[in-house]
């Protein structure tokens, strides 16, 4: 694991920049393998689990249960909150 403090993109701007791009969602190892192959970041799923908690809390996203796995949205609200 690589704790990168100063990154270009903040992880929540990367995540919902991605998931803006995939409106049907992805799954949280998908999300993971994004964020590493895509940004050259390794990220921990206790610090992405801390950050989709804040952006769900705000609105901007929604996390589901789908079976075994966690499933990542943006939130239907999502164009009304950024504005």
């Amino acid at each position: 694991m690589s704790r990168n403090i100063w990154r270009n993109n903040p992880l929540f701007r990367i995540i919902l920049e991605e998931l803006i791009n995939k409106p049907t969602g992805m799954s949280i190892r998908e999300l993971i393998d994004v964020i590493k192959k895509e940004y050259g970041y390794g990220v921990s799923k206790v610090e992405l689990y801390q950050t989709l908690l804040k952006l769900e809390l705000r609105g901007l996203i929604r996390v589901e249960e789908l079976g075994r796995d966690l499933i990542v949205k943006i939130s239907p609200g999502f164009s009304r909150i950024i504005q």
